[in-house]
Formats: structure tokens, C-alpha cells, sequence
């Protein structure tokens, strides 16, 4: 099956085209065939035994399934990653219009704007199921569409997880492949006779990799063969490919203290092992085919097997060494292919290869599709049904492949794929793009973007990628779509402390106390003086908490010396400060000792500054202001969380004694003068902030 004719899609025409096709496939209810989608964690699109890249891998279920059903040859993902993906996967939009861009910030697609296939299934008389890895919104309590729901919270264990079964909590000690596995052979056999649909979506084969020990031995004297593109030296990629970010230390300006080699050096590819826990990877593997073989069979008892889709696929790809990666998230075949078989003898023929572009967007329509159900305006994937029954007429030629910062400090990528090009940007950074000619150099290892030779090719596919971001409503920023919770905590100013106007007493009533503070007058200007290690504490209070409600906190300040903490609340684990390093202002995020800093360009030793710094934990942001101008903000990829009573005192003039930056910039303390504090939680507009920050 091959692409013909270069039609582009809209949403809508598609809806229209799809329902024709659903109602064709599926005239009663007594035709609908039940549905079984199983989803494994980073599986490469190569990790399949009959594929042939490790000659020693046996799936012999996947195998199996491939052997009496389709393989697709080139099926992608739209954006490479766990909850972005699982959203257009579950819902037929992309990342950027369900709102699930990121893994960290606890985003999770609105039922009711973006329904997911099960929803629509279930009100169309199926039975539904959701067994394993959910992994948006971070917690594991049943969700809108399915019938039965058995879950754990985020990335889930290997061994020993809390499971949601039905809104119930129990402890499994399992090995979790096998357990939602024996799961789902119980629904399957308890709604045979039923419409039903099951997705079964595996922990398996995320790291860290931990297979069953009835496979801990497997492949032990077999050789894992060295890709092409690990001898991909990085001489004409662009330079932040070559960067080592610490991954627990966002800080810009520290991608300019080192600067990159123009190659990238490589050692003998260890065949022995793979790379790093290659072959462990490979042995979760085999659980999961072993339980799909057991479904396979329960479905074959049962007398349903045909009338029983089945397909196996994957989030997305996986780097194992190629191009000196691993993990995922970049926009190079490893990373965006993903596995994808199906077996459904009414459609799908017994081993037929399809080699049009489907993409992990297409999978919600093509189920709807075939149970004769109508399709959403909103979903913009493809049913891949017409291209199963050999009408490809108008199949897409090209997609869109996103990514926004996550947890691997990559930056934003806007990239097209097309049959015979990949064409990579990042909007946000002033590097060189990426060009690729796929058919010519499928490894991706020369890079063709400054190749004058393909200037027109490179202009074409400019022009494609700007068409496909407006036809399909690309946002560079991507707004949450769920709402902020009603807060329980006072709101306003919350606490206000002029050291003008306050009894310097050792200890003063309800709020602060006092540690070798002393009155100084500065031009006038009356204020506290907080030299030779004196500090101050704001008492804990439960509305001092910064992970409700936008939290703005307030300083006047005047450095004496470069370096210290002006104000701080919390802990590495959770916490925040406002400081001063070498002269410039700066502001800090803790969360589970990862480090989110904003920092100013210019110094304020010696001289009054007005400095806000704003928490947008909702929205993910932090902001820092000094004197009437915005210096500095972040997306912020990890929110904080409550801090814990003894953690939410509030420390002025040094750290709060557990160390927000113990490495860094919790070691001094303030020397100098402070005018004010005061804290707010209210949402501020920028004019409202750049006012009290120029305000005298």
C-alpha cells in the first residue's frame, strides 16, 4: 500500500469521512467486534522479534499477531513522550489541543472538551476496561468512560504497587506486568459475551528495567548489534545536542559556561550489553508477549478471537545509543517510530504491510471507525480503516512532530516528517535547524539544513510546517484545560512586615521574631539592619502555603555584599528564596531537590531595589521583577507542593536552615538593610506587579 495524492486534512472534513466509513463496517450492534489495545512504555519500533534487528529476540506472540494480521511499516508518534502521547492516543488530538505537552506538571486532557475513545464507546453500548500505566494528573482514581479501572499513580514499580481497582486501594505485590495481565484475562472472560473494550497499558518496558526472574537469564550469551547512527559524532548538529544539562539545576546562564565540543566522542559499542540496560529492556519484553498470548488464547476459547481486534503498539520510540542518546523526546526516527501491528481478520488482511504514514493520533478514530460509531469534529487523527481496504486516496504526506522542555531540559521542537524528509526546529534558541533526506539517510547522521543544494527543498517544507501548525491550531504556549481548584486558604495581602514601623523586640507577638535585627536609618528611611548574621523568622501559618493560588512574595532591600539569602521558606525537597548572588538578584523553585532558577543581568550591591517574585503553580510559571521591570521567568516544571508544618516558616535574612541550594547559594547569608516584606496569593496583572515593584 503506498501514499498517493498530497490533499491536506481539516478536522472537520475528517469527522465526516471517518463516520461514513464507521457505518459502513458495522450496520448493527450485533457486528461490533470488541476491542483490545495493549500499550507498552518505550518500546522501539525495531523491538519486535519478527522484525530481525536482534537476531536472538523471541516474541512469538507479537509475532504471532503480525502473522495473521497488518503490520504498519511507518507508524508515529506525534510528540515523543509518556502523557503526551497516551492523550492523543486516547483522545485523536494532538498534545497542543488536549493540553498534555509536558510529563511533569500534572496535566491531564478535559474528559468533556476532548473525550477519549472509551467514553464514546461506552455510551454506544461497550463494556470498557483501563488496566495499568494512566500516568496524567499523577494519581490513580478511576476515570470518566471506563466501566472497570485498575491503576497505580505515575510510572508505577516493577515490584510492589497501590492499585485502584474500581476506586478501591489495595496493596499488590505482584510483578506488575503479570498482575495486569491476570487483570485483564479477568474482565475479557467475565464480558465475553459482551461488546467490550480493554486497554491494557504496561508499565513495561519503562526503566528502570526490572524483568520477571524467570527472565532474568535470557539473551545472557547473545550479542546486541551496534546501530549505524551510534558512530554519529554530532559535527554538523546543532550545538545544544552536545550540551550536559544537570537535570536537577535549571539554570540558563549555565549553558553558556562551557562551550560545546564540535564533535562528539565515542567509545567501541558494547556488544556484550547493549546500551545500558539494553538487555534487561528486551527481557520485560517477553512478560508482556507472554501475557498477550494468554489473551490471545482466552479470546480463542471463548469463540471471539476474530471478532476481536487486537493491536499492540507503543507511546513512542526509544534511543538505545543512537546518536549517543537514550531515553526519547527528539524528532529522529528512533524516538518518533513506534511499533504497530493489528489483527482483525474482517479488514485486516493476514500478513499484509502497510507503508502510509499512520500516527498514534489515528488509533481513537480507526476503533471508533470500525464499531460503527460517529466520530467527534474535534478528533484530528486519521481512521486508518480506508487504508486497510485499500482506499488511500488523500492519506496524509507529511505530520507534525512537537515537543515542549521536560524533565531532559531539551528545548521546544516544531518538526515535519514527511516520506521523504524530516525537517527539525527549535523556535526558542538560536541554533542551527535539522534537515534530513530519509530515503537517502535513514540513520539521520548528515545534516542537511545549511546544504545550499537543498535550499528549495529546505523553503518547501518551511512553508508545509507553518500550513500544518495553522491547520492544526499549534499554540507556542499551551494553556492547562483543567480548572484551578477553589483555594481553603486566605487570599490578599496575607502578611505584611515593615521593619520602619515595628518595636524591635526580641521576639514580637503573632508573627516574627527577631535574631540580632537592629534599627538603621538610611537616608530617612527607617528599616532593619541585618548584618553579622542577623535574621528574622515569619512564624509558620497553613496561608503561607505556595502551592496554591498564584503566590507573590514582596522585598525592599539594600545588599551590603553579593551573595546572600534575602528570603527563603522550605527546603530542597520543597521550597523557594529570593537571593542575591554576585551582585544580582535571583529566585529559586525547589521540588524533590530538583532546582528551577530565574535570574537578573544586573547588579543591585549597595543601592535600594524593589524585588517580587511570583509563583504561578497552576500555570506553571515563576516570575521575578526588580524596580518596575520583569527580569526573569520560567516555565517551571516541577510545582511545589505543600511544605510540611515545620517546613513553612518563613526565614529572612539567611536560609531557612534546611538549605534550599546547599551547594551554591544557601551558604551566605544577607548582609545589608531591608525596608519590607509582604506576601500575597492573588492573581496580579503585570501592570498591578510592575507598580509595587517601582513603588518608592
Amino acid at each position: 500500500m503506498k501514499f498517493h495524492g498530497i490533499k491536506m486534512f481539516t478536522p472537520l472534513l475528517m469527522a465526516s469521512s471517518l463516520f461514513q466509513s464507521g457505518k459502513c463496517l458495522a450496520e448493527s450492534k450485533s457486528e461490533r467486534p470488541n476491542i483490545i489495545f495493549v500499550l507498552v512504555d518505550d518500546l522501539s519500533s525495531d523491538a519486535m522479534g519478527f522484525i530481525g534487528k536482534y537476531p536472538f529476540l523471541k516474541t512469538p506472540n507479537i509475532d504471532q499477531i503480525r502473522k495473521e494480521g497488518v503490520y504498519f511499516e511507518n507508524a508515529f508518534c506525534t510528540h515523543s513522550l509518556c502523557a503526551p502521547s497516551r492523550a492523543t492516543i486516547l483522545t485523536g488530538t494532538f498534545p497542543y489541543i488536549n493540553g498534555v505537552i509536558t510529563n511533569q506538571e500534572g496535566r491531564e486532557f478535559n474528559p468533556d472538551k476532548t473525550p477519549c475513545f472509551a467514553q464514546i464507546l461506552q455510551e454506544n453500548g461497550y463494556k470498557t476496561a483501563f488496566i495499568g500505566k494512566w500516568h496524567m494528573a499523577e494519581n490513580n482514581k478511576p476515570r470518566k468512560g471506563f466501566d472497570y479501572w485498575c491503576s497505580f499513580t505515575g510510572q508505577g514499580k516493577y515490584n510492589g504497587n497501590i492499585l485502584n481497582i474500581n476506586g478501591v486501594e489495595i496493596r499488590n505485590d505482584g510483578y506488575i506486568t503479570d498482575e495486569l495481565n491476570k487483570y485483564a484475562l479477568e474482565f475479557i472472560d467475565k464480558n465475553a459475551d459482551n461488546r467490550f473494550c480493554l486497554y491494557l497499558s504496561h508499565k513495561a518496558v519503562h526503566g528502570p528495567v526490572t524483568p520477571p526472574e524467570r527472565y532474568s537469564d535470557l539473551y545472557t550469551n547473545d550479542l546486541v548489534p551496534e546501530p549505524p547512527a551510534w558512530r554519529d559524532n554530532l559535527e554538523n548538529k546543532p550545538a545544544w545536542q552536545r550540551i550536559q544539562r544537570q537535570s536537577d539545576r535549571l539554570r540558563d546562564r549555565d549553558l553558556n559556561e562551557n562551550v560545546p565540543e564540535k564533535t562528539r566522542q565515542f567509545d567501541k559499542w558494547p556488544s556484550k550489553t547493549g546500551k545500558g540496560e539494553q538487555k534487561n529492556y528486551l527481557r520485560c519484553l517477553s512478560a508482556v508477549d507472554e501475557g498477550l498470548g494468554k489473551i490471545y488464547e482466552l479470546l480463542r476459547e471463548k469463540g471471539i478471537l476474530d471478532n476481536t481486534v487486537i493491536v499492540f503498539t507503543g507511546d513512542n520510540g526509544y534511543f538505545h545509543g543512537e546518536h549517543g542518546l537514550g531515553d526519547k523526546r527528539l524528532a529522529y526516527n528512533e524516538s518518533m517510530r513506534i511499533p504497530l501491528v493489528m489483527r482483525y481478520p474482517k479488514i485486516a488482511k493476514a500478513g499484509e504491510s502497510v507503508s502510509e504514514m499512520v500516527l498514534n493520533a489515528d488509533i481513537a478514530p480507526t476503533f471508533l471507525d470500525i464499531a460503527g460509531v460517529n466520530i467527534p469534529k474535534q478528533m484530528q487523527g486519521k481512521s486508518f480503516v480506508p487504508v486497510l481496504q485499500g482506499k488511500n486516496e488523500g492519506w496524509r504526506k507529511s505530520f507534525l512532530f512537537t515537543y515542549w522542555p521536560d524533565l531532559n531540559l531539551l528545548p521546544r521542537i516544531a518538526a515535519i516528517r514527511t516520506e521523504q524528509y524530516l525537517y527539525s526546529t527549535t523556535p526558542d534558541i538560536n541554533d542551527i535547524d535539522e534537515l534530513y533526506d530519509e530515503k537517502k539517510d535513514p540513520y539521520e547522521l548528515n545534516n542537511l539544513a545549511l546544504n545550499k543544494e537543498y535550499s528549495k527543498v529546505k523553503e518547501k517544507l518551511i512553508n508545509e510546517l507553518e500550513k500544518l501548525k495553522k491547520e492544526t491550531g499549534y499554540q507556542d504556549v499551551v494553556q492547562r484545560t483543567d480548572q484551578e481548584p477553589a483555594l481553603k486558604v486566605k487570599t490578599g495581602k496575607i502578611i505584611s512586615i515593615n521593619f520602619g514601623e515595628m518595636p524591635f523586640n526580641t521576639v514580637v507577638e503573632k508573627e516574627i521574631s527577631l535574631n540580632g535585627v537592629k534599627r538603621a536609618n538610611d537616608s530617612g528611611m527607617i528599616c532593619g539592619n541585618f548584618s553579622d548574621g542577623a535574621s528574622a523568622e515569619i512564624k509558620s501559618n497553613p496561608d503561607l502555603d505556595p502551592s496554591l493560588g498564584t503566590y507573590v512574595i514582596e522585598c525592599k532591600v539594600k545588599p551590603s555584599s553579593p551573595d546572600g539569602i534575602i528570603i527563603s521558606a522550605g527546603s530542597e525537597k520543597d521550597g523557594w528564596a529570593i537571593f542575591i548572588e554576585n551582585g544580582i538578584p535571583g529566585f529559586v523553585v525547589a521540588h524533590q531537590k530538583r532546582l528551577q532558577f530565574v535570574d537578573g543581568n544586573s547588579t543591585i550591591t549597595n543601592r535600594w531595589s524593589h524585588l517580587i517574585a511570583v509563583i504561578e503553580n497552576f500555570n506553571n510559571n515563576i516570575k521575578l521583577y526588580a524596580d518596575g521591570k520583569l527580569i526573569g521567568q520560567r516555565h517551571m516544571l516541577f510545582p511545589i507542593v505543600a511544605l510540611k508544618a515545620g517546613d513553612n516558616v518563613i526565614s529572612i535574612g539567611q536560609d531557612s536552615g534546611n538549605l534550599i541550594d546547599p551547594k551554591v547559594v544557601s551558604i551566605n547569608k544577607f548582609k545589608g538593610l531591608i525596608q519590607q516584606v509582604t506576601i500575597y496569593r492573588e492573581k496580579m496583572p503585570d501592570s498591578k506587579i510592575i507598580e509595587l515593584s517601582s513603588s518608592n
